[in-house]
């Protein structure tokens, strides 16, 4: 994981600094947090692409009409 240099100007960076966590810690969480988003939205879209897939699939395999 790259360093940011926005990651020490972050009120969260600082509040993590100050509950103990050091400068590494407090950057993976800042950086965790940023991105966690991100991954749950294609989690999501890759899920609603295999339902439309198995979807298909039943119609292909006259399974289901439509």
């Amino acid at each position: 994981m790259p360093e940011h240099s926005y990651t020490a100007e972050s009120a969260d960076f600082q509040s993590l600094l100050t509950m103990g966590f050091s400068e590494i810690e407090a950057a993976k969480l800042v950086h965790m947090k940023d991105h966690v988003t991100e991954q749950t939205e294609y989690r999501e879209l890759l899920q609603e692409s295999r339902r439309l897939d198995f979807i298909r699939w039943l119609i292909d395999h006259d399974r289901i009409s439509h």
